[in-house]
């Protein structure tokens, strides 16, 4: 019989530089980074993991914890997530995307930033300092 922390928190996949748990009680899919470097076909197949377990666990919620995430894009990187991966996330049925980034990152909902649509999701994504606050959002 699995405890009650197991059955609300999963961990569905990972790889070197990342961790995805499903939370199933509140139908939220999450990838964490984990400290460490990486090159951008790192971050394309980390993106390409989360997109394929979005689509077949369907969350209604997404979260990217990137409080560890030290990575810089190389050119077209962004270009190819808007066109690679986002309408996975929209087929999957994601209806809020939440991004944690910590204290002191520019635009969080902390700092008076506001979720909104961005490129081609179809959903609303915000970005917060605390995960108290992204959660409230994801839940409001």
């Amino acid at each position: 019989m699995a405890s009650t922390q197991q059955a609300e928190t999963v961990e569905v996949g990972r790889n070197p530089w990342s961790v995805v748990v499903h939370h199933p009680r509140w139908r939220t899919l999450e990838l964490r980074w984990l400290p460490g470097g990486m090159t951008d076909a790192d971050f394309k197949e980390t993106l390409e993991l989360f997109a394929t377990l979005g689509e077949q666990h369907t969350p209604q919620f997404m979260i990217i914890d990137a409080i560890e995430f030290r990575h810089e894009f190389g050119p077209g990187v962004a270009e190819w997530r808007d066109e690679k991966i986002i309408p996975r996330y929209n087929t999957a049925g994601v209806e809020k995307f939440a991004f944690l980034v910590g204290e002191g990152f520019p635009g969080t909902v902390e700092s008076g930033g506001q979720p909104g649509v961005e490129g081609p999701a179809s959903f609303p994504t915000g970005w917060f300092a605390t995960r108290e606050r992204a959660y409230q959002w994801l839940a409001g």
